[in-house]
């Protein structure tokens, strides 16, 4: 039991991936079928969760949809060899994890607040406090896996220094 559920901790960077895959699907489905209320229902469906960072993808010049979708899928399921071999690409799992919950936060970061401008945040002179929670049950649910494969990085990271010291 212990293994299945590290496991499913380890493939939470990789749920980031898939679904960043599935909103660039999105994004060609609504292309090519505009009247489709299932193509609108998955891309609004994934907006909230992905929109600032694959957005910022889709900016960068020669990047398609179906590009990003091929590189993401990839991505994921790179994240599936990286979990099933945890101890041999250590490195390559942290880099993989941290990128995905650095891209959830901030993805996250301005979808849970409402402004009524664009000029930027209403804090006057002072420091904005609000956490970056996410607006969306899928979002919290990313973002919680991905936290989780970080800690996991970490935790593996850690324990060996301290078999040395005790």
């Amino acid at each position: 039991m212990r293994a299945l559920v590290l496991m499913f901790v380890r493939l939470g960077p990789t749920f980031f991936y898939a679904a960043g895959a599935v909103f660039a699907a999105s994004v060609v489905l609504l292309a090519l079928f505009p009247s489709s209320p299932s193509a609108w229902w998955l891309y609004l469906t994934m907006l909230p969760v992905l929109r600032l960072p694959m957005f910022l993808l889709l900016h960068i010049p020669g990047m398609t949809p179906w590009f990003l979708m091929a590189v993401l899928a990839s991505v994921a399921v790179a994240g599936v060899f990286l979990a099933r071999n945890p101890k041999r690409y250590l490195r390559a799992r942290f880099v993989h994890a941290h990128v995905a919950l650095l891209a959830l936060i901030s993805a996250n970061a301005w979808a849970s607040r409402a402004e009524s401008s664009s000029l930027g945040p209403s804090v006057h002179g002072g420091i904005d406090w609000t956490v970056a929670m996410p607006a969306t049950s899928l979002g919290t649910v990313l973002m919680a896996a991905a936290a989780l494969a970080c800690l996991s990085c970490h935790s593996e990271i850690v324990r060996p220094l301290f078999s040395r010291i005790y």
